[in-house]
């Protein structure tokens, strides 16, 4: 038994090794890293190369698409329930598990210290509205506003830009909101580990967050010009084109956060999805990998994720689904698991086939650049 477990361990190494790298390269903490005040964008040398515009959609009729980044995109680093603060400020660390390509990671989330409007500094964990953002500016990076800063991916907007993104989908926040939330991901630390322990990964959900606030020509309010340089996994993926095409607009509308999650999934790892071909994945799985806040029951938790698949057929991303109930073998009347067998919708195959024609297109042409 010892054996098998070392076995495992090592094969997990191995794939943390495809993703990050030799583990010499792999970044310090951010604390003890020692970072430059930098400001301004004029302080980053700026570029924009062959790989960044391969990221984006700049078609009229892909209008509707952005793109998934598949292990920062799997790591569960939001929490969308409420928050039991110690003394009205201090937050724990959370520490979760998650499973990506089969290798099982360990994740702990640091949060943000943020100054409230009342002068206040209390921690926040990402939850929805980070979630939310973050997929605002890379769709705006994939519109075309993105750029490499120092040699990592980012993306230029104004505030009232990221607001009208955000508000296109049905999200109305108010600016002091969209600058709390960028804050947030600013200052939330990720550890990402195998497990055994080793430190694979560890760095800010945004690696920079840059502010440059001005009156308005008309003095009637404040237009803020901002820049952020995304976490270096989504800049590692554009590198390599290992990122892949999902609709945007249709995650961006669900309800529900199973839905979002879910939908990104499959636009990542079901490359054959057709009619004669389903989707399975487990209860537990999703609430696992997804950050969920599991209930007492495992009725209720499966009630909770219906309710998600129902959204996903009414958006045309499934057409049906059917659930294996899994039970206590001591006892029958308790459930404890279920498998969930996904039938994918024609519509979301078809954006399925297209999507695997871009990656193709992609992976060719990365593969003729030095990273």
């Amino acid at each position: 038994m010892a054996n098998n477990k070392k076995k495992n361990i090592s094969s997990g190494k191995n794939k943390a090794q495809e993703l990050f790298g030799d583990s010499q390269s792999v970044p310090k903490p951010p604390k003890q890293q020692v970072r430059k005040p930098k400001k301004s964008i004029e302080d980053f040398d700026q570029s924009k190369p062959l790989q960044l515009e391969l990221f984006e959609t700049l078609l009229l009729n892909d209008k509707q698409f952005s793109n998934t980044i598949e292990f920062y995109d799997f790591c569960p680093k939001y929490f969308y329930w409420r928050n039991e603060r110690v003394q009205d400020k201090f937050l724990d660390r959370i520490e979760r598990r998650f499973q990506c390509r089969g290798v099982e990671y360990n994740l702990s989330i640091d949060p943000a210290k943020v100054k409230d409007s009342d002068g206040v500094v209390r921690d926040y964990f990402p939850g929805l509205v980070e979630e939310l953002v973050e997929d605002a500016l890379r769709k705006l990076a994939v519109d075309g506003h993105g750029l490499f800063l120092d040699d990592q991916a980012a993306v230029t907007f104004t505030l009232y830009e990221l607001q009208q993104e955000l508000a296109k989908t049905g999200h109305t926040y108010s600016l002091d909101q969209i600058k709390k939330a960028l804050m947030v991901c600013v200052g939330t630390t990720i550890h990402i580990t195998t497990p055994s322990g080793e430190t694979i990964f560890s760095d800010h959900l945004f690696e920079t967050v840059g502010l440059n606030t001005r009156e308005d020509w008309k003095g009637q309010g404040k237009k803020t010009k901002a820049f952020v340089r995304f976490n270096s996994l989504v800049t590692k993926s554009i590198k390599e084109g290992s990122w892949r095409q999902f609709n945007y607009e249709i995650s961006m509308r669900f309800k529900h956060v199973v839905s979002r999650q879910l939908n990104k999934r499959m636009s990542h790892n079901f490359t054959q999805a057709n009619l004669a071909t389903n989707y399975t994945i487990s209860l537990s799985t999703m609430l696992r990998d997804f950050g969920l806040t599991s209930y007492e029951y495992a009725r209720d938790n499966l009630r909770y994720i219906k309710k998600a698949l129902d959204e996903m057929v009414e958006k045309r991303v499934i057409r049906a689904y059917e659930v294996e109930e899994v039970f206590d073998a001591n006892r029958k009347n308790k459930l404890v698991d279920a498998i969930i067998v996904v039938k994918p919708d024609l519509y979301f195959a078809n954006q399925t086939i297209r999507a695997n024609i871009k990656q193709r297109e992609v992976k060719q042409l990365t593969g003729k650049i030095r990273p």
